[in-house]
């Protein structure tokens, strides 16, 4: 990986009304700092649904939990559902320890209708 790449970006989708957000790399401060800022303005403009996709997540700290905990708070304040998709072993069993793992709804895979007829997608570094 290169200086200028950065070890973390966002993929983003809109199905029927529900915003799926796929989290992909390091998720620590740095991407707290520069993901935090679009995860919440994708969830400020998006519908009440909101699922986080953590099956690519490759490293979880602070940072990434404290972007967690920003974007449920900001589904809450909206009124929104907010679920999470089961990461990697190692990213549950972080969430087991910091005893997040009861704050959030996750699933174990996207649900099916969220998979056909994909609408919108962007990517973000």
């Amino acid at each position: 990986m290169s200086a200028d790449e950065l070890a973390f970006w966002l993929r983003t989708r809109t199905v029927g009304g529900t915003t799926v957000i796929e989290l992909h790399g390091e998720l620590d401060m740095l991407a707290h700092r520069e993901l935090g800022p679009r995860v919440h303005a994708l969830v400020r403009v998006a519908d009440a649904d909101v699922v986080l996709d953590l099956r690519a997540v490759t490293f979880l700290d602070a940072g990434g939990i404290r972007l967690l905990l920003a974007v449920r708070e900001h589904v809450a304040y909206r009124g929104g559902t907010l679920r999470l998709i089961r990461g990697t072993p190692r990213i549950l069993h972080i969430l087991r320890i910091v005893r997040l793992d009861g704050s959030f709804t996750i699933l174990d895979a996207l649900p099916r209708v969220l998979t056909d007829g994909v609408e919108q997608p962007h990517r973000t570094a």
